[in-house]
């Protein structure tokens, strides 16, 4: 594969890439590493935080040992204590757990885990199972035994606790020295990368000068001496397989047509020289053929010259030349063939004349017999017209008594509606004089009894003697009255039987008017049925008159067309007379050999 300078561009510009990637990735490498929340700081950080939950608390139970020793020592500061010590244990199991998740260094997470936090677990079981109980329980005695247990841990748990210290604090300075050492390493790297990137780049440039710029400039000079014509030198850098070398030979086919195309104008140049003298031979044999033309034009111009003037006998005896002999013979039997044809037209307008004649008598009698038959279907459209009128007005009337039984009908049917509410209203009525009548026998029966309730007080007052005289006066009053409530009654009922005899007569008479309307709605009903039948034939007959009418007015216009065709053909007829007798005049004042023209019509056929 040819290592092309766009190639070379491309390894320049990945190999400047790459360098300048790698200084930047060192760099954000060690800024990474020693960034704030970076793996260095975060080491640094873990080390001073162990040191602080250490010392002295939450990991160090050096507070809680003080205050369960004072809690012994003064009681009333016990249920205080307790509590506080109950706060550093919560403290205590929180770091605890905190710091088994934490990316400690190994060897000082196991130192905590296994000698600090072991020995605080220690110091917290004593606590829990020995001094919290006798503090609650106020027993000095085991208070004061429990401490000196507590004491034993406490102080195994500070060794632990000093040992992790001294080796935190170194943890923590080997780190910061690591920092240092790893910030100049990086920077070292990264200025490396840098360097190297920029060598590479002055190496890139000083390449392409000298593998580009150079032979452009070659390449530029070149192209200069062709545009002035001087095609004697080789083009450079023709072997090159890059793009200069594309380029040279691409010049070189330049160049190649170029001599190529001196070439052919040479080569042009001889042809046309013998093109010319080619021409001159041409030019002279052209001379002799146009004074032969000239003749047999002069020939033919006399030909048709006497052509022109009517004279068909003319022929062209004088011979041409034999490329023109054809033209002479050719010529000569057109004129014959145009004599024979003038005599067979004179003939034939002969007759047409007389044929055209007989035409137009005919086409006369014809547009007067069509005249006749139009003029008769023109009254007969008339006619169905008139009929066509006065089948619509009957199918309108008729429509219109469609219309009347149609509310004839309706006002039958609200008749019979009217009926039925009379005949309701009067059952009602019947109803409620039965209910009256049912009232007024309570009144009777109640005006009995008051007037047996007067005759029973009426006896009384007759006993009680002078005290009871106005009280016989009173039931004489109410006795009087129960009796004509009797009479009312009774008249009443008469009244109501009277008006129930006469409702149901009215009812009998209501419901022989129902029966009655129902049979008039019925034949309303067939007469409207009748009237419908009577409109639909009326619109058919209608229909029908109107498609007789349509067909008569078509071929009335038929006719009428014809008649006018008729007019037309006479007059065409008429016309072709006087043309034929126009080309009888044409034709004679041609010259024609009467004697030769039927032998020529003979042999033309």
């Amino acid at each position: 594969m040819a290592f092309t300078i766009a190639r070379s561009l491309v390894a320049f510009g990945v190999a400047v890439s790459v360098g300048l990637f790698m200084s930047i990735g060192l760099q954000q490498s060690a800024l990474e590493r020693l960034k704030v929340n970076g793996p260095v700081y975060e080491q640094v950080v873990y080390g001073k935080d162990l040191i602080a939950d250490i010392l002295p608390p939450p990991l160090f139970v050096v507070e809680s040992y003080m205050l369960s020793f004072e809690a012994s020592k003064f009681p009333e500061l016990t249920e205080t204590n307790l509590a506080k010590i109950a706060n550093l244990k919560a403290a205590y199991d929180d770091r605890r757990a905190y710091w088994k998740t934490t990316r400690l260094p190994q060897a000082l997470k196991d130192q905590l885990e296994n000698d600090v936090i072991a020995k605080g677990d220690a110091f917290w079981g004593v606590m829990n199972r020995e001094i919290i109980p006798a503090l609650n329980a106020k027993d000095e005695d085991k208070a004061h035994g429990a401490i000196e247990q507590l004491r034993v841990a406490f102080h195994s748990h500070q060794d632990a606790v000093e040992k992790l210290v001294a080796n935190s604090d170194a943890f923590l300075k080997g780190e910061e020295r690591n920092a240092a050492s790893e910030i100049v390493t990086w920077t070292i790297y990264a200025g490396a990368a840098g360097f190297g990137s920029f060598a590479l780049l002055l190496v890139g440039l000083y390449l392409l000068r000298r593998r580009a710029i150079i032979p452009l400039d070659g390449m530029k000079a070149y192209m200069g001496n062709l545009a002035k014509g001087d095609f004697s030198t080789e083009v450079p850098y023709a072997d090159r397989s890059d793009e200069i070398g594309a380029m040279s030979k691409a010049v070189a086919v330049f160049r190649r047509n170029a001599l190529e195309r001196q070439d052919a104008q040479k080569r042009e140049t001889a042809l046309r020289d013998a093109e010319f003298e080619r021409e001159r031979s041409q030019l002279a044999e052209k001379a002799a053929e146009e004074q032969i033309r000239e003749t047999v034009i002069a020939q033919l111009t006399y030909g048709l010259e006497q052509l022109s003037n009517g004279n068909l006998d003319c022929r062209i005896k004088t011979p041409f030349a034999t490329a023109y002999e054809t033209l002479r013979a050719k010529f000569n039997d057109s004129m014959d063939a145009l004599c024979a044809s003038m005599a067979e037209i004179a003939q034939t307008s002969k007759q047409v004349g007389s044929s055209s004649a007989g035409i137009t008598d005919a086409a006369d009698s014809l547009a007067s017999r069509t005249e006749q038959q139009a003029a008769m279907l023109e009254e007969a459209t008339a006619a169905l017209d008139e009929m066509n009128a006065k089948a619509k007005d009957a199918s309108d009337h008729a429509g219109k008594a469609t219309g009347m039984m149609a509310e004839t009908r309706t006002s039958a049917e609200h008749s019979a509606a009217v009926v039925r509410e009379a005949i309701a209203a009067m059952e009602r009525i019947e109803g409620s004089s039965s209910q009256i009548g049912d009232i007024v026998n309570v009144i009777d029966e109640i005006a009995f009894q008051t007037n047996l309730l007067a005759l029973n007080a009426g006896v009384e007052a007759a006993r009680a003697g002078e005290a009871g005289k106005g009280f016989a006066v009173v039931a004489q009053e109410v006795r009087e009255l129960a009796m004509r409530s009797a009479n009312a009654a009774k008249e009443i009922r008469a009244l109501i039987s009277t008006s129930s005899s006469q409702v149901s007569s009215g009812v009998e008479l209501v419901n022989r008017t129902g029966k009655a309307l129902l049979e008039i709605e019925g034949q309303v009903e067939q007469v409207a049925g009748l009237i419908a039948r009577i409109v639909s034939v009326s619109s058919e007959q209608a229909v029908a008159i109107g498609e007789i009418n349509a067909s008569v007015n078509a071929l009335d216009q038929v006719t009428q067309r014809n008649a006018a065709m008729a007019v037309e053909t006479a007059s065409a007829c008429r016309a072709l007379g006087s043309q034929t007798q126009t080309l009888e005049g044409v034709v004679s004042r041609f010259q024609i050999d009467a004697a030769a023209s039927p032998s020529r019509s003979q042999k033309a056929a």
